[in-house]
């Protein structure tokens, strides 16, 4: 019989094209599906005063430069269903007062209720119920489990150990009870959240995935010389992109070298000005934001990919320019820190830390050709273990298995 799996998230593409979220979720459900799988999403997003939503529109940017969030400001207000992809979603607005505080009980019990009238309504008894972000999926899975009494629960975290007894404070032992499984995007936070609870008998890694045509298809063969370095993602304070024009600028200094950065967002003018304070505009070149193939293009070209961002869940773009053979440097304890290996396949560094990233570009730089030669080729064996269907069926098994 096909298993029926429901995933449970706050973030979900919604058909709405300002939607600026992580698809990762969704990249899951798709694959689920390719696997014969039954899969339904509840997407269950906060729902606060109007005012929220009018200084949300005023300070969009500001807050997405900032902290990298996005600030939602056309949250629906009622109960709907729709189609992403083929995937149903049920859509659930709770309303609450205040950001990352937890519902009020009735709210919960409220949109549980909805949930499992519209299931109901399709004939959909889950066998599987996971779910990503603490706050509140936990209570709903809690909620959903005294219904569907025989499915296995998952809560996948995103490095937000600290919010169970934040949100949860009197409650937050009897709501993790209810969940069989725990994932981690990292192995970072897994360690993290084992230090702090305990190692939990069933628990895994989720991974992101990367298309299978993203990987390289010959054997990549690295330049004599490392001088192209690229950036792929948005640009706000936390990615650090100022710290590795700076690194590169004292690292490299005269010699011929051009860092790529593809993408746009609210630093990019401050990053245009540091640009032109250090006289390097001939060396850094914006490209504004690239569809992703077209990315996928520009990371060709490259050597060495650099994101030493502050706060990763995982950052699938490493994957991506690890599939191309290029030499990654990534930021320790971050969602990324596990898949790099420092000195193996890649290289990892502090966040923020100017003279700790120079250094580890000089090492690179001045590597043998033969050293980098393997270390590229590591990297692309890596990233073969992390494609789309690779990393969906792992995650299931964790689970089911």
């Amino acid at each position: 019989m096909m298993q029926k799996i429901l995933l449970l998230t706050n973030i979900y593409p919604n058909n709405d094209p300002s939607y600026g979220g992580t698809k990762v979720c969704h990249s899951f459900t798709t694959e689920w599906q390719k696997m014969g799988y039954d899969v339904r999403v509840v997407h269950i997003e906060s729902l606060f005063p109007r005012p929220f939503y009018w200084v949300g529109r005023f300070l969009y940017k500001f807050i997405q430069a900032k902290t990298g969030f996005v600030a939602y400001v056309n949250t629906p207000r009622k109960n709907v269903r729709y189609e992403v992809d083929g995937i149903p979603v049920l859509f659930t607005p709770v309303p609450k007062y205040r950001p990352h505080t937890s519902p009020s009980p009735a709210n919960m019990r409220k949109a549980c209720s909805w949930i499992c009238e519209q299931l109901e309504k399709d004939g959909f008894v889950p066998d599987v119920m996971t779910a990503h972000f603490v706050l509140p999926q936990l209570e709903m899975i809690h909620l959903l489990k005294q219904r569907y009494t025989s499915a296995k629960t998952c809560l996948v975290l995103h490095g937000e150990s600290d919010a169970f007894q934040k949100c949860y404070p009197d409650s937050y032992k009897t709501l993790m009870s209810s969940v069989d499984v725990w994932g981690f995007r990292s192995q970072a936070f897994m360690d993290h959240f084992n230090h702090r609870f305990g190692v939990h008998p069933k628990e895994f890694v989720c991974w992101s995935g990367i298309p299978e045509k993203y990987l390289t298809s010959e054997r990549r063969t690295v330049s004599d010389q490392v001088t192209r370095f690229i950036f792929v993602g948005s640009l706000y304070k936390l990615k650090n992109v100022d710290i590795t024009i700076r690194a590169l600028h004292q690292t490299m200094g005269s010699k011929p070298y051009r860092f790529d950065i593809v993408g746009d967002g609210a630093e990019q003018d401050s990053l245009r000005g540091l640009v032109n304070e250090l006289g390097v505009q001939d060396k850094v070149i914006f490209h504004g934001r690239k569809s992703r193939d077209e990315a996928q293009q520009l990371m060709e070209q490259a050597d060495c990919f650099v994101m030493v961002s502050s706060r990763e869940a995982f950052g699938l773009v490493y994957v991506e320019a690890m599939a191309k053979g290029l030499i990654v440097i990534g930021t320790k304890g971050q969602g990324i820190d596990g898949v790099v290996k420092d000195g193996e396949n890649g290289f990892l560094c502090d966040a923020g830390d100017v003279d700790g990233l120079a250094a580890v570009i000089r090492k690179m730089v001045d590597m043998p050709k033969s050293e980098r030669q393997r270390m590229s080729d590591l990297s692309v064996e890596t990233a073969k273990g992390l494609t789309d269907r690779k990393v969906a069926e792992h995650y299931m098994n964790s689970i089911i298995g």
